[in-house]
């Protein structure tokens, strides 16, 4: 299959699910963007965060502030590791609900097709009908797979804080 009929499948997709169905994608590309950020940064940034803030906690741990100077290190490490994780929980909460009101959306088309030709019309119908269920299927097919992602990201910042504040005692 070459890139052009790829990209012609896609649109067609994206064409029969209406309007609704370009925002979930939109929506989805934001979130693997975002997703594919945070996990970049979990696995390859952090770990030089943990060792420049270690040796930042080193100099600093003898003074008498100590403990708020720790407390603000590891604080400013659980910032920067859950950084954009808000933004992600928001969009994997929101593309359900464009996936409801793409179905709300496709069962209104639905409605006024047969207001205006009557049920003998299935092509209209079935062109409705997809209207109504694509965006509800990727809606929830992305929300469920973003599900995963801020599970495995929220554990593993965890595992990166327990290691700070090991490294820190």
């Amino acid at each position: 299959m070459d890139l052009m009929q790829l990209l012609y499948d896609i649109n067609g997709f994206l064409d029969r699910g209406g309007a609704v169905l370009y925002a979930i994608t939109i929506a989805a590309f934001v979130l693997w963007f975002l997703i594919f950020e945070r996990l970049l940064f979990i696995h390859f940034r952090a770990n030089r965060e943990m060792k420049s803030l270690t040796a930042v906690w080193s100099r600093h741990s003898a003074r008498e502030e100590a403990q708020r100077i720790r407390e603000s290190l590891q604080s400013d490490f659980e910032h920067k590791l859950l950084f954009t994780l808000p933004l992600i929980q928001t969009l994997v909460r929101i593309t359900p609900l464009l996936g409801l009101f793409g179905t709300v959306y496709g069962m209104i088309e639905i409605f006024d097709v047969i207001a205006q030709q009557g049920t003998g019309d299935a092509r209209a119908l079935a062109n409705g009908i997809s209207m109504a269920t694509l965006p509800t299927m990727t809606g929830m097919a992305v929300a469920i797979v973003g599900l995963f992602f801020i599970r495995f990201m929220e554990s593993s910042a965890n595992r990166k804080i327990s290691q700070l504040n090991a490294g820190m005692q």
